[in-house]
């Protein structure tokens, strides 16, 4: 195995994988999301692109990328969880009576508060976003684009959550995380069945021919959680395996699934790929990931580097392929797992399968992609 990787397989995976996906999004409720998110103005699956030529390089009869640049133009996976959360939230809070207006408040490291001031201008509320200190001007100014009030907090993302649990607390303030607020995970379970229409997509785009392998970059684990409850929920103990991608700098997700219980990361953690860089994997999900997932990749930053640049000009005669430095994670992690020795016997990978990556992002700050690309690494995640 690469000295640059780490890998654990789940001894658990698809042993209950349906019973555990059941309450945070079963069948019903990932319909329910579907059929309200394909009806937003401008909806359409993302696109599959087919990397032929670097497939051939690494012996496997595809690798294919499901890219989340174009969704609903903001730019990543998030516009399917928290906007759907936000909705579903105030459609109750209405329900019982409160009249509003409402806020919006999250932490983002940058997708998640430019979706949700997407979500929060599409249905005409407020949004507030924590971010933390060092995260980009550009994602910054990408979020104030969008209508949304911004405060930097001095930090890591764990002080910027904490920041934004304190603003929910007013009336009318309503937290969208992927983590249980005053005792309650109902918006967090919407914002995983919001992510589980893209499961719902791989299913339908991949329909006869579905992948063997299907990476996901994990942070705290619900678009890659949504994922496995989607295709678990269709294809019960088959399908495709699922391995979730993350910085060996925050692999929370790694550790849990090697300890078989949710294990934090100490300390404040930096990686290239920032957008995955958390303390510990949601509670919410975290049942899913037990019983379902079926392997952790934590990968250095030179490797997801290097597959950033690769794709960006597209190195293997392939069409080039712009994503984002935290959405490069999942091909970064197939493309390793694939022409590692070690990593691709554990996980099965063979002259036959046909590998999927989710590119969780497109470029969502222009100047520290074309940085990345230049070669300045250093200067771009400062």
């Amino acid at each position: 195995m690469s000295n640059a990787a780490r890998l654990d397989l789940n001894a658990r995976a698809r042993i209950s994988a349906v019973a555990a996906a059941a309450p945070v999004v079963d069948a019903r409720a990932a319909a329910a999301a579907q059929q309200t998110v394909s009806r937003w103005p401008g909806y359409a699956p993302t696109a599959l692109h087919s990397l032929s030529g670097w497939a051939r390089g690494l012996d496997v009869a595809s690798l294919t990328v499901k890219h989340e640049g174009s969704r609903f133009g903001v730019g990543s996976f998030k516009a399917l969880g928290p906007p759907y959360a936000l909705a579903r939230e105030i459609d109750r809070r209405r329900a019982a009576g409160a009249a509003g207006p409402f806020t919006a408040v999250a932490a983002t490291s940058g997708n998640h508060g430019r979706a949700l001031a997407w979500g929060a201008k599409r249905i005409g509320c407020t949004a507030r976003i924590f971010m933390p200190a060092h995260t980009s001007a550009g994602r910054e100014a990408a979020i104030r684009a969008r209508g949304a009030q911004v405060v930097r907090v001095p930090g890591d993302f764990t002080a910027a959550l904490d920041a934004a649990i304190a603003e929910a607390a007013k009336d009318d303030h309503i937290l969208v995380a992927d983590v249980p607020f005053a005792g309650r995970d109902d918006v967090a379970r919407d914002t995983v069945a919001g992510y589980s229409v893209l499961g719902g997509e791989i299913l339908d785009q991949c329909r006869g021919a579905l992948p063997t392998h299907i990476f996901v970059a994990a942070g705290i684990g619900s678009l890659v959680a949504a994922i496995v409850a989607r295709l678990r929920l269709a294809l019960g103990r088959a399908g495709p395996k699922v391995i979730a991608v993350e910085p060996l700098s925050s692999d929370t997700v790694r550790r849990s699934i090697a300890a078989g219980e949710p294990v934090a990361i100490a300390g404040e953690a930096r990686s290239l790929m920032d957008g995955l860089v958390v303390d510990v994997v949601s509670p919410v999900v975290w049942p899913i990931l037990r019983d379902g997932l079926d392997a952790a990749l934590a990968i250095a930053d030179d490797q997801a580097l290097a597959t950033l640049r690769d794709a960006a000009r597209g190195a293997h005669g392939d069409a080039p392929l712009e994503i984002g430095e935290t959405g490069i994670a999942a091909l970064a992690g197939a493309v390793l797992a694939a022409r590692d020795p070690s990593l691709r016997a554990a996980l099965g990978i063979g002259p036959e399968s046909r590998v999927l990556a989710v590119a969780c992002e497109g470029v969502t700050d222009r100047a520290v992609f074309d940085t990345l690309v230049r070669g300045d690494a250093a200067g771009a995640v400062a």
